[in-house]
């Protein structure tokens, strides 16, 4: 098999990665990497170009953000591939490769020279017996899933605002809260309880981290079979915004809005047709169905060998 594959989005962070094409490739020469590079034109071609390059290269590297490495570990999992996955950060949160230590280009390089492999769980949603998407990060509702549509949209029109982060973010949460696309009536079981009530945001991990470097949750490991869910209860924004703060050190925990749960699957209903975000992603059908009033959300142990 050929050595190493590396597949490039230049789409990543609202389409700045393509500007670190030149550098990525300098860097690699550098570090007297053998590779091939192919550059993603697409979501689909990306997902074909994985699919292809799991049968003939033992390693493929996805240059790009946390959505990118999240599509090419789901085609090796459904092609039952023996390919590893390597991550190099290019993205607009790279929290995925941050959990690894990998949260920089020359962090990245040097552990593909080195060449070192973990075996990690990956996360799987389901509806109704139908494979949606795996991730190695998070799948979410509600705040975390609107507010991803709501920067994808405001990408298209006010392209300036959604350069910056931390604005575009701050506008649709503040626009979800106002519209009322949150707080979401959700049922949740898992781990032998149920927990019914309205919530801001569901965040089920497989990382500590979220939201750029955000601790979620603290208690996270890659390689337990179990998924860390965070919920957050409806609160006044100035508290959200404390909560934000504090899941920085991941201290969020101690205020009452803020709950941990912890299972190697969960059952997730609403009354309402939700939409399900994971690693940046919307998740859908083929037929383009992104929302849905029932959702099973688990792990798969050791599922995917890394570079990290």
């Amino acid at each position: 098999m050929e050595p190493m594959l590396v597949l490039f989005n230049p789409s990543s962070n609202q389409g700045r990665a393509a500007g670190k094409r030149a550098s990525l490739q300098a860097a690699l020469d550098h570090a007297g990497l053998k590779y091939t590079f192919v550059v993603a034109q697409s979501v689909g071609h990306l997902r074909r170009v994985a699919r292809e390059a799991g049968r003939t290269h033992a390693l493929i590297v996805g240059a790009g953000g946390d959505s990118t490495y999240s599509l090419i570990a789901g085609e090796i999992l459904a092609g039952r591939l023996d390919a590893v996955l390597g991550m190099i950060p290019l993205g607009s949160s790279n929290d995925v490769p941050r959990e690894f230590g990998l949260d920089r280009m020359d962090k990245a390089i040097g552990a593909l020279k080195e060449g070192r492999t973990r075996a990690i769980d990956l996360g799987v949603v389901r509806t109704a017996g139908l494979l949606l998407g795996y991730f190695l990060g998070q799948a979410n509702v509600g705040l975390g899933a609107v507010v991803n549509r709501r920067v994808a949209r405001m990408a298209e029109r006010r392209w300036k605002t959604a350069r910056w982060q931390w604005a575009a973010g701050y506008l649709a949460i503040r626009a979800a809260i106002w519209s009322r696309e949150v707080p979401l009536r959700l049922e949740i079981e898992g781990g032998g309880r149920t927990t019914s009530g309205k919530f801001l945001a569901a965040v089920f991990s497989n990382i500590r981290y979220w939201a750029t470097g955000k601790v979620i949750v603290p208690e996270a490991r890659t390689d337990d079979g179990i998924l860390d869910l965070c919920l957050i209860k409806p609160c006044p924004f100035i508290r959200l915004a404390e909560i934000y703060r504090l899941a920085g050190k991941g201290r969020h925990g101690r205020l009452r809005q803020v709950e941990f749960q912890r299972a190697s699957s969960f059952h997730l209903r609403s009354r309402f047709p939700m939409e399900i975000q994971a690693d940046g992603e919307i998740l859908g059908t083929i037929d383009g169905r992104t929302k849905f009033d029932d959702l099973q959300i688990g792990i798969v142990p050791n599922a995917l060998k890394i570079i990290g």
